[in-house]
């Protein structure tokens, strides 16, 4: 009798983990499906003033030795939303950027204030896409910390080829999105 009361009860918590397990790992079901790619990115520096990116070197004075050019690390995405009703959220969760020499991550970057493009200009986007439309998604990020990552020789990093793993989370569901090879853009502007 104590042998079928222990199986009874052992068959009891199997089914209450069963039952638990079923409500852990269920996935929230989408409002409609989202295609979301790493279009380009560009590794470059952390500016102060984003009108600074848009100065180029026409715009500089001859005797000007700093013209005052930044261009900002920032990773370019592509969203594609099926056909559904309402609008998603789209959330950055992480940035790593990995050597591809040797597979290790050298930083994290931090993104913030996506931007949308449309009209031949970008303007500030509220980080939501609609069903049925078609983005172009500019996320401005923090950069590279070159010297670390050079061993102190910040330009030694010049011609190192990265993956940029980018985290994100779309209506609630986690995906990983991959771009290779990346690698630092040029200080001199051409």
């Amino acid at each position: 009798m104590a042998r079928f009361a222990r199986l009874s009860l052992s068959l009891g918590l199997l089914g209450a983990y069963a039952a638990l397990g079923g409500c852990i790992s269920s996935h929230p079901e989408p409002s409609f499906e989202v295609a979301a790619s790493i279009s380009s990115a560009t590794l470059a520096d952390d500016c102060a003033d984003e009108r600074l990116g848009l100065i180029g070197a026409a715009d500089c004075a001859e005797d000007s030795t700093d013209c005052g050019f930044c261009r900002q690390t920032t990773v370019y995405l592509q969203l594609e939303a099926g056909e559904g009703d309402g609008a998603v959220p789209v959330e950055v969760l992480e940035i790593r950027l990995i050597d591809l020499e040797s597979g290790s991550v050298v930083d994290t970057l931090s993104a913030s204030d996506p931007e949308i493009y449309g009209d031949d200009v970008y303007t500030t986007w509220d980080a939501t896409i609609e069903a049925g439309q078609i983005l172009d998604v500019r996320y401005p990020t923090s950069a590279p910390d070159w010297t670390t990552i050079g061993g102190g020789e910040p330009w030694s990093t010049h011609g190192m080829e990265f993956r940029i793993e980018m985290r994100v989370r779309i209506d609630g569901i986690e995906r990983t999105l991959e771009f290779a090879p990346a690698t630092r853009e040029a200080e001199i502007v051409t």
